[in-house]
């Protein structure tokens, strides 16, 4: 036994009281707001993915999404990925519509008259320009919109590119508001390749064709 039971007693009973008071005066974490993201497309039944995580197929409506900025990604096998920012706000319900363009099994190359006489030997050489407008016929009341982005590939190199990709980047105002990777397929050596791609973007109100820039950046190639 203890030689001093009253005093140990003494002190779990000090000891445990403060902390009994403070679990009972704890304040309940907020609540977390969110708000739900539909997405559909053309064609339908494409995964679709909210900061690369699979939430089935489309049309498909993702609920319980934490306020604040996500990427939503449209996958489709033969199509090129389509993928968009979107801003959650509590108890908002925001709907993405994604059109996927298909990826051709072989893209049509036609020679470049002349090649740059200053290559390097063994490697393919890839620029990459472009330019983007507005689709005939869009519908100016809809956000986001479609975009028709034109890609222009060259291959001023002595080898042959097996694969291409490029992002092509919509700016703002110096900020990054969409993107979108479009696949540029195969090109020879001497090759100029061309390639037109809708693209889905969320514009900000009151923006003009004058604001919005196209980059292509992140270019892929596979030899």
């Amino acid at each position: 036994m203890s030689r001093y039971p009253l005093l140990t007693r003494i002190l779990i009973i000090a000891l445990v009281i403060p902390g009994v008071l403070l679990a009972g005066c704890s304040t309940p974490p907020p609540v977390q707001e969110t708000g739900s993201v539909r997405v559909t497309s053309i064609p339908p039944g494409a995964g679709v993915y909210l900061d690369d995580e699979y939430h089935g197929t489309t049309p498909v409506t993702i609920r319980a999404v934490p306020a604040g900025s996500h990427t939503v990604e449209v996958r489709e096998p033969g199509y090129e990925s389509w993928s968009s920012p979107v801003t959650v706000t509590g108890g908002s319900d925001v709907t993405l519509p994604a059109l996927l363009v298909g990826i051709p099994a072989t893209l049509p190359v036609t020679f470049a008259p002349t090649v740059n006489p200053e290559v390097r030997t063994g490697l393919p050489q890839i620029h990459v320009d472009g330019y983007w407008t507005y689709p005939p016929g869009r519908d100016t009341k809809t956000n986001p919109v479609p975009l028709l982005v034109h890609t222009d590939a060259f291959n001023v190199g002595n080898v042959s590119a097996r694969e291409m990709t490029v992002s092509a980047n919509f700016y703002y105002e110096t900020r990054q508001i969409c993107w979108n990777t479009i696949y540029l397929g195969t090109l020879e050596a001497g090759g100029h390749g061309v390639k037109d791609t809708m693209v889905s973007c969320t514009l900000p109100s009151g923006i003009t064709g004058q604001d919005l820039t196209v980059r292509f950046e992140n270019l892929v190639v596979t030899l």
